[in-house]
């Protein structure tokens, strides 16, 4: 699959070197110091120097043939002209950031949106879910620069299944904030919270945490 990323900060970084071992990649940054920074950092993508909001640029990057593109910008604006540009190429799916709550109205088909992402939101379900209060300051403190919202789903047969949160070594960088179940109902992550196969757990991570580490003490096994 055909990939386009917008923006080379944290996250369209991150998404681009998790989706470059299976999809084909490009990440479009408009600050030329950090395309330099990337490109040593990220071999395997094609990381394009420019203005996404520009059609001839997203034409040189071969806008026409992405299967998806993830608008990752810190600027609300232009993650949406991205994201109407995209549309007009006919691309399938587009993912978009939102920066700013007040601008989460914006971000919808009419706009060429299909999937908004919002923390606000991500946090705000969160609480809706009876979040208690101690749980919600320690989800509160997490809540900045540095930190990865990230989702890991236990395969069929993991061998945690049937143990409590509180029994997981995870590493102190890493927290399970909700679960998921195969059935679709979620549960708010707390010590004595019950892990089955087919759980997607929803977890803050402190960038710079080794991923293996966090698979490992989940029993998952990447060479499986």
């Amino acid at each position: 699959m055909r990939i386009t990323i917008v923006g080379a900060g944290k996250t369209g970084v991150h998404l681009a070197e998790k989706l470059v071992t299976n999809h084909e990649v490009t990440l479009i940054e408009q600050r030329a110091e950090r395309v330099e920074v990337i490109k040593g950092m990220l071999a395997n993508v094609n990381v394009v120097s420019g203005d996404a909001c520009d059609p001839s640029l997203l034409e040189f990057c071969g806008i026409g043939e992405a299967d998806r593109v993830v608008a990752v910008t810190g600027d609300d604006e232009d993650n949406l002209v991205v994201a109407m540009l995209a549309k007009h190429y006919g691309v399938g799916t587009v993912y978009a950031r939102v920066n700013h709550p007040r601008n989460e109205w914006l971000f919808d088909a009419a706009w060429g949106v299909d999937v908004p992402v919002s923390s606000t939101e991500v946090f705000y379900g969160l609480v809706e879910k009876d979040l208690a209060v101690g749980d919600l300051i320690t989800v509160l403190d997490l809540n900045r620069e540095g930190i990865t919202i990230e989702e890991i789903t236990l395969p069929a047969g993991t061998p945690v299944a049937g143990q409590t949160l509180a029994q997981i070594p995870l590493p102190p960088s890493a927290s399970v904030v909700a679960v998921l179940a195969e059935t679709g109902a979620a549960r708010i992550a707390r010590g004595d919270t019950v892990l089955s196969p087919g759980d997607q757990l929803l977890m803050l991570i402190e960038d710079g945490t080794d991923p293996v580490e966090i698979r490992a003490a989940l029993g998952i096994r990447d060479d499986a």
